[in-house]
């Protein structure tokens, strides 16, 4: 029998940083949830905007979309690099990787297109092939694989226009009316669609997935280095704070600038501007990793480390509640919500959901060793029925 405590061993900063990246997912997810599509890439397709709602496109687009979701692939990087030392049979690994996809593909067909868990079902697989590789050659090949996406999103911006007029495009106001309407049907009216567009992601994972392998092996090599248990020194941590959230920031807030300067053109917003946006969001993941692992070494804001703690060790169990709740209160087979908000609102939605998700995760673990979704996975990778509740 497998001791529940031991198999829950982690470094603390790989719960805080998990639990900041889930909660900031929510924020970014809440497009897909609440809102048309276009929204999330342009400011100008928000509906009659408020000042307010201007503020926080401009927010989540510069410090939070793409830098929460790339974070948790850090920590998901790292997590496999610690289960490498305590586990040396690769079938037990394989099996957790092939059951997370698929848990991802339920969670993706059923409920939610945008899932993330079959994507990292995928490229973990192929970091645990390279878990061989030293520390040099993993940031090495994790670096290579992070500038590739943006390579070829700047290729495909100096192709002819008539290569990508096709989908570098906006929708119109009667396709954003349909897309409305799609979302305020019912779970059955809408499955065909979430089908095609799920299929459709998870056939481009071997395109679109390579970032996030990149971050994995940098998170599996900051693991070996020790980071996440005896922490960074002083000089090296302020060194790469200012390497990685500096350039990243500069280039998140560039892409940016020219975009507002231009008004968003979709073929800058998808391509160029993409790319742009894209490294400098790897790239200021790392820093907030840094900066995550150097704050749990310090003794300042104990209180809200242990706050979100708890949401880390429950990662999976939350990021799935995040769209049970979400779907229920905006799609059609819930309360059809859907369009029905503008961003400010969504965001003091956020806000509230946050505080019930941490209360939730305090009182879940005074109980239960670990999340519903973890115990399912682990029962299902160890092939036995493990102890879940607290006695």
């Amino acid at each position: 029998m497998i001791d529940p405590e031991a198999s829950q061993e982690r470094a603390l900063p790989l719960d805080v940083l998990r639990g900041v990246a889930v909660l900031g997912i929510l924020l970014i997810n809440l497009y897909s949830f609440a809102l048309p599509s276009d929204m999330r890439a342009n400011p100008l397709q928000l509906d009659n905007p408020s000042v307010l709602d201007t503020f926080f496109w401009y927010f989540l687009s510069i410090f939070i979309d793409g830098k929460c979701i790339a974070l948790l692939s850090l920590c998901f990087g790292a997590s496999m690099e610690y289960f490498a030392r305590r586990h040396q049979q690769s079938e037990l690994q394989e099996r957790r990787l092939w059951w997370l996809a698929v848990i991802g593909s339920v969670h993706g067909y059923l409920l939610w297109s945008g899932d993330i868990l079959f994507t990292y079902a995928v490229m973990g697989w192929v970091a645990w092939q390279w878990r061989r590789l030293d520390q040099r050659q993993l940031l090495v090949a994790g670096a290579a694989l992070i500038f590739m996406q943006s390579l070829t999103l700047l290729m495909f911006a100096i192709l002819p226009e008539s290569f990508h007029k096709e989908w570098a495009v906006y929708a119109t106001p009667a396709e954003i009316s349909k897309e409305i309407a799609l979302y305020r049907q019912s779970w059955t009216e809408q499955f065909p669609a979430r089908a095609a567009e799920f299929f459709g992601l998870q056939m481009m994972v071997v395109i679109t997935g390579w970032p996030n392998l990149g971050l994995m092996l940098v998170g599996m090599a900051m693991a070996r280095q020790g980071w996440f248990s005896v922490g960074i020194s002083r000089p090296i941590g302020n060194l790469l704070t200012g390497l990685t959230l500096g350039t990243g920031f500069c280039l998140v807030a560039t892409s940016v600038f020219i975009g507002w300067a231009k008004n968003f053109p979709a073929t800058y917003v998808y391509m160029s501007g993409a790319a742009m946006h894209l490294l400098g969001s790897m790239l200021m993941a790392i820093g907030y990793a840094i900066v995550g692992v150097r704050y749990c070494q310090s003794d300042s804001f104990v209180l809200l480390r242990k706050l979100v703690t708890p949401i880390g060790k429950m990662a999976m169990s939350f990021y799935v509640l995040q769209t049970l709740v979400c779907t229920f209160i905006f799609y059609g087979f819930g309360a059809g919500l859907f369009a029905h908000f503008a961003l400010s609102q969504l965001m003091l939605f956020a806000v509230i959901f946050w505080l019930a998700q941490i209360l939730l995760a305090h009182c879940w673990l005074r109980y239960f060793y670990m999340g519903p979704l973890e115990y399912l996975w682990r029962c299902l990778a160890y092939r036995e029925s493990l102890p879940w509740r607290r006695t």
